[in-house]
Order: C-alpha cells, then sequence, then structure tokens
C-alpha cells in the first residue's frame, strides 16, 4: 500500500465523543470539550480588537467604482469602531432600536457590514435580504412579503439606481432609505456619508450597555420547503457561542503560531445567508482577523474574479460550497502559480450547504501534495439559519467526503427514531427562539423536549465506530411515495446521481409523488459543460450538445446499473435551460434546492416527464 503524504499540521483537540442511548430508541451526542466562554453580543469583538490591535485590517474590498483597478480598499478594526458609532448615532436619531428593524440590500461590502453592525450596536434587529429580490424579480412579491413581515422601519441600498426598481415596488411610507452611491429618485433619501459625519454622544455608549445575549441581533430570511419566507430569529447569544464553538476544537494559542499571525480569509458567500453572514463575517470578527470581500463566484461570468482575488490573498483558512471548490480545483490543475498561492499558509480548508464529490476532494489533495508535499485537511460544516449556522463539522483530518461531522462543544445532538431513519435533532445556545410573528411554525419546528428539529436524516459513517462521524441520509421532507407505496427518499436519490453523472450536473429535482417511477429536472453545470466542449455555448445549446448529453446518459446508465430497484431507479431527465432562481423561491436561503418549489413552478415540464416521449432535451433509461 502506498503511503499517504502527511497531513499539514491543524491543532485540533482530541475528539473526546460522549455518547448517551435511550430506551425511547434515540441517541444524545455531546462533545467532552468545553465550549469556550463567549462574548455577550455580536459588538464586544469590534470593540475588543479595536482597542488590543487597532491598526489590524477587519476588511478589506475592490474599489467599489472601479473594481478593476488594483489593490485594495482596507478598514482596520480602529477605523471601523469609530464608524461604527457614529453610524449608531444616526439610526438612533432615526428611531432606530427594537422595534424598528433595518432592511439591508447590498452585496457584501465595508457599509454593509458598517451598516450591520452599528444596528445591532443601536438595539435594531438587522434584516439582509437577497439582492435578487429588489434586482431580478418581476413582480417583488418576495420582497414586499418580507417587508410586511418584518416591519423594517429604516432601509439601507448601497446603490439607489441599482436599486429603485425594488424601492418603487414597495409602499415606503415615509420611512427613511440610506444610500451609498447614486441617490434614489426618492423624496428625501439620506447619503450614508452624511451620518458618518455625525458624533457620537452618550446615547451610543447606552445603547452599547442595553445589549444582551437574549436580544435580537437579525432576522434572517429562509424559505425552507414551503418557497414562504419565514423570519429566524438570531438573538447576540445564538451568534456570539456559534462562533465560540467553532473555536473551542482548536488549541487556538498553537493556531496563532503555525498561521504566523491573525486569520485570513477571502469569501463571496453572501451576507444576506446565514453561512456568510455568521459562519464567516462574525467568526473572522471574533478571531481579530482579516476578511477580503470577493466580489467573484464559481460562475462564468465571475470566476475570473474570484481567481484574481486568490491569485493575491493567501488564505490561512478557506471555506466554501462544493460548486466553488470543483472550479477550483480545475483551476489550481491549471496554474501552478495560483495553487502556489493558494496553498502558501493555508492550514484548513471546508465545505458546508451540500455533499462535495470525492473525486474533487481527491484532485485538490494532488495539487496540495504537488505543491507543498503535504495534504491539507478539507473539513465539512452542517448546520442551518436556525442553528446560527454551524452545530457540527469534522474536527479530525479525515480523507472521506459526504461527513456532516459531529458536534461542537456546547451543542447537544439528538438522534430521534423516526420511521427507519434517525433524524437530527439539536440544542445548545446557538439555537433560534423561533420565528418571528409565526408561533405555529415555531411550535412545529421544536420536539417535546425543546431540541430544534432538522428535519434531516442521518446516520453513522461506521456503525461500529461513532468517533468517524455522521453521515447525511435524505431530508425527511424530502421523502415521498411512488403510486405502488415504495418510498423513496429523494435527498439521497439526489446525491447519488449528482456524484455519479460526477460533472455535467449541478444538481437534480426528484420527481415521482404518487406516480409509478422516479424521473428528474437536471440542472447543468455551465462551467463544466462549457469546458468540456470547448465552447462558450448558453445553456439552451449545451442541453442539446452530444458530448453532454453522452457525458449524462453514461452517468445516469451507471447509476441505475447500481441501483436498480424502483426506490431508487431513474427512468428520465429533463435539462433545463433555465437556472433555479432565488428570487422565486427554488433557491432556498440556506442555499439548497428547493425541490417542492421547483416541481410546482416547472409542472409543465414535470408532467412532459411523464409522457415517455423522449426529445432533444429528455433523455428516457
Amino acid at each position: 500500500m502506498t503511503r499517504q503524504p502527511p497531513f499539514r499540521e491543524v491543532p485540533y483537540l482530541p475528539q473526546k465523543l460522549e455518547m448517551e442511548r435511550r430506551e425511547d430508541g434515540s441517541i444524545l451526542l455531546r462533545n467532552g470539550q468545553p465550549l469556550r466562554p463567549y462574548h455577550p453580543h455580536m459588538l464586544a469583538p469590534i470593540v475588543y480588537w479595536a482597542g488590543a490591535a487597532p491598526d489590524r485590517t477587519w476588511l478589506a474590498q475592490r474599489d467599489p467604482i472601479d473594481p478593476s483597478q488594483p489593490g485594495w480598499v482596507t478598514i482596520s478594526y480602529g477605523e471601523a469602531l469609530g464608524e461604527i458609532r457614529a453610524l449608531a448615532q444616526g439610526f438612533l436619531d432615526m428611531g432606530a432600536g427594537p422595534h424598528c428593524p433595518i432592511m439591508i440590500l447590498s452585496r457584501n461590502t465595508i457599509e454593509h457590514a458598517l451598516v450591520m453592525y452599528a444596528a445591532m450596536w443601536a438595539g435594531s434587529p438587522v434584516v439582509p435580504v437577497t439582492p435578487a429580490y429588489a434586482t431580478l424579480a418581476e413582480d417583488f412579491t418576495r420582497l414586499n412579503y418580507i417587508d410586511t413581515l418584518v416591519r423594517p422601519g429604516i432601509i439601507y441600498v448601497e446603490d439607489g439606481a441599482e436599486y429603485q426598481r425594488g424601492l418603487n415596488g414597495m409602499t415606503l411610507a415615509g420611512r427613511p432609505v440610506i444610500y451609498s452611491r447614486n441617490a434614489p429618485d426618492l423624496e428625501t433619501p439620506v447619503p450614508l456619508h452624511a451620518l458618518f459625519e455625525i458624533s457620537p454622544t452618550s446615547a451610543v455608549d447606552l445603547a452599547y450597555d442595553r445589549l444582551a445575549p437574549d436580544m435580537v441581533a437579525k432576522y434572517m430570511m429562509t424559505s425552507g420547503s414551503t418557497g414562504e419566507p419565514k423570519a429566524v430569529i438570531n438573538t447576540h447569544g445564538n451568534i456570539a457561542s456559534m462562533v465560540k464553538m467553532i473555536r473551542s476544537i482548536w488549541d487556538v494559542e498553537r493556531l496563532e503560531d503555525l498561521s504566523g499571525g491573525p486569520q485570513v480569509m477571502i469569501n463571496f458567500l453572501p451576507w444576506s445567508h446565514t453561512y456568510g453572514a455568521n459562519a464567516i463575517l462574525h467568526s473572522m470578527t471574533d478571531w481579530g482577523g482579516a476578511l477580503y470581500i470577493d466580489w467573484g463566484a464559481p460562475t462564468p461570468a465571475r470566476l475570473p474574479e474570484m481567481l484574481r482575488n486568490m491569485r493575491e490573498v493567501s488564505p490561512t483558512q478557506h471555506t466554501t460550497v462544493p460548486a466553488a471548490w470543483a472550479a477550483i480545483a480545475t483551476e489550481l490543475e491549471k496554474d501552478p502559480k495560483l495553487a502556489e498561492s493558494f496553498f502558501k499558509r493555508l492550514f484548513v480548508m471546508a465545505y458546508g450547504g451540500a455533499a462535495l464529490g470525492q473525486d474533487i476532494y481527491e484532485r485538490i489533495q494532488k495539487i496540495a501534495v504537488e505543491t507543498t508535499g503535504e495534504r491539507i485537511s478539507l473539513s465539512a460544516g452542517y448546520g442551518s439559519t436556525e442553528t446560527a449556522p454551524t452545530m457540527a463539522n469534522v474536527h479530525w483530518p479525515n480523507d472521506t467526503m459526504g461527513l456532516i461531522g459531529l458536534p461542537l462543544p456546547g451543542c447537544e445532538i439528538k438522534l430521534a427514531p423516526v420511521g427507519e431513519k434517525l433524524e437530527c435533532r439539536v440544542a445548545g445556545p446557538h439555537i433560534t427562539p423561533g420565528y418571528y410573528r409565526n408561533p405555529e411554525k415555531t411550535a412545529d419546528a421544536f420536539d417535546q423536549e425543546g431540541y430544534y428539529c432538522m428535519g434531516d436524516a442521518v446516520r453513522f459513517a461506521d456503525p461500529a465506530d461513532a468517533n468517524k462521524g455522521l453521515a447525511f441520509d435524505g431530508r425527511l421532507a424530502e421523502e415521498f411515495k411512488l403510486s405502488n407505496g415504495t418510498w423513496v427518499s429523494a435527498g439521497t436519490v439526489r446525491v447519488k446521481v449528482v456524484e455519479a453523472v460526477d460533472g455535467p450536473l449541478a444538481d437534480v429535482v426528484v420527481c415521482g409523488l404518487n406516480r409509478d417511477r422516479i424521473t428528474l429536472l437536471g440542472f447543468l453545470h455551465e462551467g463544466w459543460c462549457r469546458r468540456h466542449v470547448g465552447a462558450e455555448a448558453d445553456l439552451d445549446a449545451l442541453s442539446q450538445d452530444p458530448k453532454i448529453i453522452d457525458a449524462i446518459q453514461r452517468g445516469i446508465t451507471a447509476y441505475n446499473q447500481k441501483h436498480p430497484n424502483a426506490a431508487q431507479r431513474i427512468s428520465a431527465i429533463c435539462l433545463q435551460t433555465t437556472p433555479p432562481r432565488p428570487e422565486t423561491g427554488e433557491i432556498t436561503e440556506k442555499g439548497y434546492i428547493n425541490q417542492s418549489r421547483v416541481q410546482t413552478l416547472r409542472a409543465a415540464e414535470v408532467e412532459r416527464l411523464y409522457d415517455a416521449q423522449a426529445s432533444d432535451d429528455i433523455l428516457i433509461f
């Protein structure tokens, strides 16, 4: 057997899994490592680092007017504290407080972060909204639903011209609208720079003194399986405890030595979602680290910008979604200088939001070994908006993808029998109190003991050794019956099909409720497909390209050979020429594809799948 190269050192603390089996069949899992003390609220880390390291970089971004310009615009912790205090005074003058949420419509920017933390300093819950709801939507139904649900008293937009349509689609009723650039066509818009000129009074200090762990920090929007947005309450204590849970698995002092200084990350995940906002932005703030804001993404149009940023910034940690790792693997293989920059200081990589293919992991490790002589630990995180978001991760060197890990310190997982599966339920200081103005959904979300019900089935990766971690075993809500009574685990089928096809499919929606067989709506991985065919074709052309069709046919045929039973076998797939749209609810706020919503909005294409007629975009098996 060939000996694997060693992992680059990660100062993980020893695993101390505690397990309790109950008579009712449920299993309790805890991490024996103690939870480090956490701050009482989200502003405390900024105040701390502004005193301890005032000149240290907090955030960096490209020039917002001309991103093509070289270099980075930065703000230090000391500078940020001064500007947050000035903004907090401006917000207090406008009536900010617990009963005046502040809506944010903006991409990730330094100003977005300053507005977010200043609003929370003033006591206002923050409502970060997916920008697409105000820029790409046709009728602004979801934007107005959120507006009516949360009732923000103040609205911030990064660019007034960009968000003009969205503002026109809302009933503003005299509410202040603050902007950074290009004043919107409103009666009295407020320029953000004017608020920076305000001198803080004692009211700012009193507002800070009132902050407490049980105060609402954010209403994070999540659509779940129904497509109807819910406002998840994140308290200051929820988020402050979660970031310390992540730090509690490491020997922090040793980590600082290995990193050679403060932590550095570069990340594009949006702050309107819990992953980017809490697990990335606030986690780095708690570290006292530097976050470089990436305006790139793993899409054909934005990938060049992502690669440009990666060439200039050598991170100590890199956390992103599987789609981005797939793009990164391809680019690292082509560009040794990019690999050298990327792996230079990196001690841990991580992913979340979906399963990462084993092949992508192997490709990344091959380049890491060629570049550094070492493997780099690639971890997985697991959670939801309701868990603020991280509750479990793989906190040990690991070569097996698809795991969700084990509970973090301070978090307790209950595996509860539901039918033939185990549902993951969780308790801890990071768990939401519930959904704002929705007592029914709140009551439904918790079991009789107060554990939040994730709705995911999980299993032990190795039934004989719990220390090897848990693995995802499908969404319970996505299970359905065929017309013959056969149960189908849509989540399991979805993951296995995408893995089997290995490349051309970014995701699939599993259809078959009350039908006689399983079919799929297939969404192409545009970047992979274009590289495969060697042309910048659109989705219409890609869905009919012989090379793409052949790759999908071979992948699903191989999958069917391994899974010939009715509960898993695929009979047809319809390739989609439009990607799932977040603004219509086809993509949830957690970043998952919404299986039921997609089928509702694309009902005509689902019907075509059951006509049993092959066509240019429907493949029959």
